[in-house]
C-alpha cells in the first residue's frame, strides 16, 4: 500500500478554503475540492477522504496534485477541449446590424448571408441559440394581403364554403 498523502495548509489557506468550501456561488466541484484539500490537512488519508466524498481514490490523489502544482487555480476547472467558437463578437455585430434593417430575417437566411459575407460557415440553429442569447424573440411570418379583397369574390367563396359545410358542392365558373 503506498504511503498517505497530505497537503499541509497555512492558516490562511485554510480560512480561503474554507470559505470557498460554504459559498454557494462555487460550482459543486470547486467546493468539494477545497473540502478534499481540508480533510488532507486535517489528517485524513486518500482512502478515508474519498469514503468520506464518494469521490474515487484517483480523483482525491489528482485533487492533491492540481493543488501541489496549481495552488487555488488547481481548484477550478479549465477551458473546455474543442473548436473556438464561429460566432464571435464580430459576427454577432454584423447579426445585429442586418437585424436592425427594414427586412424580416429568419435564422436560415442569416446562416447564408454570414456564410457570403464573413465566411463563417453556422447552421441555422446555431444561429437561433445565439439569436436567443442576444436577448432576440421571433414569430412566424405569416402572409398578410396588402389590400381589401374583393368583396363579389368573398362573397361567393362563402357561399361555396357554406355549400360544401352542407354537403353540396357548388359549379364553379370557369
Amino acid at each position: 500500500m503506498p504511503p498517505s498523502r497530505y497537503i499541509r495548509l497555512t492558516e490562511e489557506e485554510d480560512t480561503r478554503l474554507r470559505e470557498i468550501e460554504q459559498a454557494p456561488y462555487f460550482k459543486p466541484k470547486v467546493r468539494l475540492r477545497a473540502q478534499v484539500l481540508r480533510l488532507s490537512h486535517r489528517g485524513s488519508n486518500v482512502q478515508n477522504i474519498s469514503t468520506y466524498t464518494g469521490r474515487s481514490r484517483a480523483s482525491v490523489g489528482r485533487d492533491l496534485d492540481r493543488w501541489e502544482e496549481q495552488g487555488f487555480e488547481g481548484l477550478f476547472d479549465g477551458t473546455a477541449p474543442g473548436n473556438p467558437p464561429r460566432i464571435t463578437e464580430e459576427v454577432r455585430t454584423f447579426m445585429e446590424g442586418r437585424l436592425s434593417e427594414e427586412r424580416t430575417w429568419n435564422a436560415a437566411q442569416l446562416a447564408e448571408v454570414l456564410k457570403e459575407s464573413l465566411g463563417v460557415a453556422v447552421t441555422p440553429e446555431a444561429v437561433r441559440q445565439h439569436l436567443r442569447s442576444m436577448g432576440y424573440s421571433w414569430k412566424r411570418t405569416r402572409y398578410v394581403p396588402n389590400k381589401p379583397p374583393d368583396p363579389e369574390r368573398e362573397r361567393e367563396a362563402s357561399e361555396e364554403l357554406e355549400g360544401l359545410k352542407k354537403g353540396r358542392q357548388k359549379e364553379r365558373l370557369s
